[in-house]
């Protein structure tokens, strides 16, 4: 699809700080986007910024703000209820100056994109600006099901349910938690692809070695690595790639311990690898969905969202449930001898990226007649 003419459109990013899946799947919004239509971004979120100069090859700005909480955790497995009810208790509802302040960064935008902070809708509406909220799950489901071991959780998920219930525009990207009736429902959305082609040899595995990515996604553990290396190291039939906090790259034998700031791009690895082995996270899900590639996922009972995402791999790719366990002593390195011996290339899928590209250009275009005229 032609870009549409006219100068840069000034779009509004409201994202969710959880982890990296909601910035991951708001940067592939706009990937898609900017492939339609000339725009600038300013985002607002907690993310660091270097994931949105890593793969946004547009003009953006990001302010960091604290835009929501979710949920508060000390590792990539286990939830804080406590200290989570403690954050939102600081936060919700939302006071005047967050607001004003928020509405005040996106001063000129045509529309404020938001996945899944409810800041930004209540900013949009004080700005007089479209409001388009992007999910799979929003936070007051999140904390439906918590709110048995937490009762003051019910308070906040009256507030956020009417927060969320402002958006202007609705769009649930599968797999869905709760449907919405009324809604736009969109494929998958992950970041597009790079040159997933390059990855192997860049990683230096040869022919024959399976790839094998272990992620915990953006969240990550104050203590030790959840996989003994030494024990990986024994398994030279593969390349292990582990994703940490390293400030640098480190290749040793057949580990490599890549840092997470470092120039991997994330899709593109998820594409190479034979397996991804790890926790069920949206963004990481999305683009094992996009390369075709195997799963194998820890188990996650506390998570409500988990049963969700597991049911999706289950369906759609070859996946297998592992505890952590059996990742801690590495009995789940038996799963590689049920690895077809060549991978299959990816299946053409619908976009989902590009059906919300198509759905904010349409908006725009309604908001501003004459850009579709060119």
């Amino acid at each position: 699809m032609s870009r549409i003419p006219g100068d840069p459109l000034h779009i509004g990013c409201c994202i969710s700080g959880h982890g990296f899946g909601h910035a991951c799947r708001a940067i592939a919004v706009l990937q898609a986007l900017a492939r339609r239509i000339d725009i600038r971004c300013t985002i607002l979120t907690s993310v660091p910024a270097w994931l949105f100069s890593s793969s946004l090859d547009i003009p953006h700005t990001v302010h960091p703000l604290v835009t929501d909480i979710g949920l508060i955790q000390h590792d990539a497995l286990a939830a804080d209820l406590p200290a989570t009810l403690q954050a939102l208790d600081g936060l919700y509802p939302l006071r005047d100056h967050q607001v004003d302040q928020a509405a005040a960064l996106f001063a000129g935008c045509k529309l404020v994109l938001c996945d899944i902070a409810p800041l930004g809708i209540a900013a949009a509406r004080r700005a007089g600006i479209p409001s388009v909220l992007v999910e799979n799950f929003t936070w007051d489901w999140i904390y439906q099901g918590h709110v048995r071991q937490c009762p003051q959780l019910q308070t906040h998920i009256e507030d956020l349910a009417r927060l969320f219930a402002q958006a202007d525009h609705r769009i649930q990207a599968k797999p869905v938690c709760r449907t919405v009736p009324g809604t736009l429902r969109v494929a998958p959305i992950a970041r597009c692809l790079h040159r997933p082609g390059h990855i192997r040899r860049r990683l230096y595995c040869e022919p024959g070695q399976r790839l094998v990515l272990l992620t915990m996604g953006g969240i990550f553990s104050s203590g030790g690595p959840l996989v003994d290396p030494a024990l990986l190291a024994r398994c030279r039939e593969a390349v292990f790639v582990l994703i940490g906090k390293n400030r640098e790259d480190e290749f040793s034998q057949n580990l490599r311990f890549l840092a997470t700031d470092g120039p991997w791009y994330h899709p593109d690895l998820v594409a190479a690898a034979d397996l991804v082995v790890g926790k069920t996270g949206y963004s990481t899900l999305a683009e094992a969905y996009q390369g075709n590639t195997a799963y194998a996922y820890l188990a996650r009972p506390d998570f409500r969202e988990s049963e969700v995402l597991e049911a999706f791999l289950d369906s759609h790719l070859l996946s297998w449930e592992i505890t952590r366990e059996q990742l801690e002593s590495s009995q789940w390195l038996a799963l590689l001898a049920q690895l077809p011996t060549e991978k299959k290339p990816p299946v053409r899928t619908v976009d989902g990226a590009g059906q919300v590209a198509d759905f904010l250009v349409e908006l725009l275009i309604r908001e501003d007649p004459c850009r579709s005229m060119g």
